[in-house]
């Protein structure tokens, strides 16, 4: 009977706790709720606090929740937050850019037969600007003041506001109000509340955070001033996100934006893809003016090559399709994501059109070699690998024509060597014996991929003993780093050849010198018979003559 009443507590205590939480409410106090059970929200709300949604459980809101400045929602992994209701934040830090050809439409209804216009703007126009408000046939010059007061109709007809404005930063609206002389409120819209075209309404600051790790749906909701952070799915259907733009979009995660407005960005781009995240955007609106729908970003973009010193000439790089040029580091690495511009690769535009970057990299790899060279289309990844075609050229043998040669006397070899690579290569081969350059003939030649050629070669030796002769290609300074990716580096050797000095070698000199001694002999023996000769026939030359006188 115990164990009865205590199983029907136990299940009333349960059924208690369900109905508790389906009709729990947001914190009031400054404090963190904690759900971990399955939750819906109907109703208005005033929340003051933060909210964690954990342990796989689904917060639904159905009703209207008013979130203090400085609040947080957090949606952990496997948990979600489902919103058909709205999540609106306190306060509203909003303006509209305006830019030279910038007009407002107004209209504050039927409040009294004339009146003003206060026109807030968020700073002080300086001095250096050209900005003038015109409505109707009235004209106000704003520079030096950071409002402007306006003469126009109030009897409910409509006010075209049109700005012709001349300064390099932005300047914005912040409401504008009507004030008149007749009985009844002077109305005031904030930036948000202004229709406008061709102006850029801006979220200067978020009201309160919402970070998703897990899964984020809105259908028909209205979101307000949120800092929006995706991390992993979020899913915004027939919705109004307002003031809460850039959605930022984290790599690995995924948005779904369909039939559905975002107004009111803090930067330039209502959406921000980041790295690798997957977008779906069909039939929305966006803030419009000089602000993007979507954007994809890059966190990075470096290329890792297979050499150093590589010269990266670039086309058509980034949002702004730049031209620029850079060179591989030490370790063939080279960044062409240089500006935030540079890093952005896709973009939907103020307009709703989709663009891609169209960007070429020419890689070009110079030496005493040859140019080696490559041209790809940009990555559009973080991070990529894109290698030069190289040659690799190999001495594959060296054979003598003999085992033995003669010192001082040349002995004929041929060097055989080929081209495995990718590339053209024109290429000097020097020999050596040991460590030391050898006298050999100049070899140059020049192979093309899957070529082999056979090189003729003399080789000399001034000195005797067995030697081998080892052939391989002299690499240029700017090639030294990737040596083994482009050449055997230890060449070819030939079989051992044993050089001798020859027997005549030593005793040259010796029979030079007696040649010598005997023709001078010969010719002093010649000479003195021909003198001879001469005296005994009577021809005594004239110097002798004289003599005998």
């Amino acid at each position: 009977m115990r164990t009865a009443v205590c199983f029907t507590l136990l299940l009333l205590f349960t059924s208690l706790s369900a109905i508790a939480g389906v009709h729990a409410s947001p914190p009031t106090e400054g404090s963190t709720l904690l759900i971990s059970a399955d939750d819906t929200w109907n109703g208005t709300h005033a929340m003051n606090g933060n909210i964690v949604i954990e342990n796989g459980a689904v917060l639904t809101i159905n009703g209207d929740v008013t979130v203090a400045t400085g609040n947080a929602i957090t949606v952990q992994e496997n948990s979600t937050l489902s919103v058909s209701g709205s999540l609106i934040g306190e306060e509203l830090d909003s303006g509209i850019a305006i830019m030279n050809n910038t007009q407002l439409h107004l209209n504050f209804g039927d409040l009294a037969e004339s009146g003003q216009l206060r026109v807030d703007f968020d700073q002080t126009i300086p001095n250096s600007a050209m900005f003038n408000m015109t409505v109707g046939e009235e004209t106000i010059d704003a520079v030096g003041s950071d409002h402007i007061f306006i003469d126009v109709s109030l009897n409910g007809t409509d006010l075209l506001a049109e700005f012709y404005v001349y300064y390099a930063f932005e300047i914005q609206i912040v409401s504008i109000q009507a004030l008149h002389s007749g009985s009844g409120e002077s109305p005031l819209l904030l930036a948000n509340e202004i229709n406008q075209t061709n102006g850029s309404l801006k979220w200067n600051s978020a009201s309160f955070e919402l970070e998703v790790f897990g899964t984020l749906l809105l259908n028909g909701a209205t979101i307000y001033g949120a800092d929006l952070t995706c991390s992993h799915m979020c899913e915004i259907q027939s919705s109004s996100i307002i003031g809460s733009a850039p959605i930022h979009v984290n790599d690995g995660s995924s948005i779904t934006v369909n039939a559905s407005e975002i107004l009111g960005s803090r930067t330039d781009e209502d959406i921000i893809v980041h790295d690798l995240a997957e977008i779906t955007y069909t039939d929305n609106q966006g803030t419009g003016g000089y602000t993007d729908g979507w954007i994809r970003l890059l966190s990075q973009r470096q290329i890792q090559t297979n050499a150093a010193n590589i010269t990266v000439h670039q086309t058509g790089i980034g949002y702004g399709s730049s031209v620029r040029d850079d060179i591989t580091d030490a370790n063939g690495v080279v960044d062409i994501g240089g500006s935030e511009w540079q890093r952005i690769v896709e973009w939907v535009d103020q307009n709703g059109v989709y663009h891609s970057e169209n960007a070429e990299l020419i890689l070009t790899l110079s030496s005493g070699w040859g140019d080696f060279t490559t041209t790809v289309p940009a990555p559009q990844t973080p991070t990529a690998e894109i290698n030069v075609p190289l040659p690799y050229i190999e001495v594959v043998s060296i054979d003598a024509e003999d085992t033995t040669a003669e010192v001082n006397k040349r002995i004929g070899a041929m060097v055989s060597v080929r081209n495995t690579g990718d590339a053209a290569a024109t290429v000097n081969i020097w020999c050596y014996v040991g460590d030391n350059l050898t006298e050999t003939t100049a070899l140059t030649t020049t192979l093309a991929p899957s070529e082999e050629k056979e090189l003729p070669v003399s080789w000399w030796a001034n000195s005797d003993g067995a030697q081998v002769l080892n052939c391989r290609t002299l690499i240029p300074n700017i090639l030294s780093s990737i040596a083994g990716d482009i050449t055997n580096v230890e060449g070819g050797n030939s079989q051992e050849v044993g050089w001798y000095i020859g027997e005549e070698t030593e005793d040259q000199p010796l029979i030079i010198y007696g040649i010598l001694v005997v023709l001078i002999v010969i010719g002093t023996t010649l000479f003195a018979r021909r003198a001879a000769q001469k005296i005994n026939h009577g021809d005594v030359p004239e110097a002798f003559e004289e003599n005998e006188a």
